[in-house]
């Protein structure tokens, strides 16, 4: 976490001053999948296809129905997280996509969800590089579906909201006394993600319905703490190992020539044909090795 001390945020009046090439890009794409599913949900309503249901679905196998969940639209039905089909029929994809789909019946979805991607986002990107930024994003986006899939795997859900506290948290992380607007009522950025993550918390034990998935929110929430916290050590164990490995090459290289050097003086003093058989092979490998490495260069 010392990693990301250096960055200080700069908040003022300018709306541009938030604006970063990814968090501008995020509500761009956001944006435009909206529309798309506001252009299927349509043509759907106009074709009569049938809205939001559940369906029997027959086992063959173990003659038991099971239910099967149509979605608003068939793009919403491919893209949305629905854990019976993301696991059991490994549709993988939608652990990515559903992030970038909203709820067309309530539009407050996707504008609150950009509103505090904007208000928060460029400020962690700055803090963290864009490269860990967007890492953070998708890993807890889909960390977050993954939780849904294990305590509410008969419900889809759809929307960034996982990745989304992820940043929020991790917005607090940096800068825990930040004052930020909850509202009317000015607050630091530590205690309003203290209040978040009770909310969510008691949201999850003791749940009410609706359509909220609280899961994902307390998905998003963990692991955005535990990355903030713990990618740096995990990274410089990961260049630990890469350098270690380099030095190994290195080694292997520097072992490799000498030996080559001691083969060729012999060439030169007796000739090729004084080689054994053991050690022609040993400079045609060798010979490999090096042109390989030179196509890596």
């Amino acid at each position: 976490m010392n990693n990301f001390r250096f960055y200080k945020p700069g908040f003022n009046v300018s709306l541009g001053s938030k604006w970063t090439r990814a968090i501008m890009i995020l509500i761009i794409v956001n944006a435009s999948v909206f529309v798309i599913q506001l252009l299927f949900s349509t043509i759907s309503s106009q074709w009569g296809a049938p809205g939001l249901s559940m369906l029997p679905e027959t086992n063959m196998n173990d003659g038991i129905i099971h239910k099967t969940v149509l979605g608003p639209d068939r793009f919403t039905f491919l893209f949305w997280l629905y854990p019976h089909y993301a696991v059991g029929k490994l549709w993988l994809w939608q652990f990515v996509t559903y992030m970038f789909l909203h709820s067309i019946q309530d539009p407050w979805h996707l504008i609150i969800n950009m509103l505090v991607l904007w208000m928060f986002g460029g400020e962690v990107e700055r803090a963290m590089g864009t490269k860990k930024f967007l890492t953070m994003y998708f890993t807890a986006g889909i960390f977050a579906g993954i939780v849904c899939c294990l305590f509410t795997p008969n419900n889809p859900i759809l929307g960034a909201s996982g990745a989304i506290f992820a940043i929020e948290i991790a917005f607090a992380m940096f800068f825990p006394n930040v004052t930020v607007i909850f509202y009317v009522f000015p607050i630091k950025a530590k205690y309003l993600v203290m209040i978040f993550a009770g909310i969510t918390v008691f949201n999850c034990l003791v749940p009410s319905g609706g359509n909220v998935a609280h899961f994902a929110h307390l998905g998003g929430l963990l692991y955005g703490f535990l990355f903030v916290r713990y990618e740096p050590r995990f990274s410089q164990l990961i260049m630990s190992w890469q350098m270690q490995q380099r030095e190994k090459e290195q080694r292997k290289g520097d072992a490799l020539r000498d030996e080559v050097d001691l083969l060729l003086d012999k060439v030169n003093r007796e000739g090729f044909k004084s080689l054994t058989r053991r050690e022609k092979a040993f400079l045609r490998n060798a010979s490999k090795r090096y042109r390989s490495m030179k196509d890596k260069e």
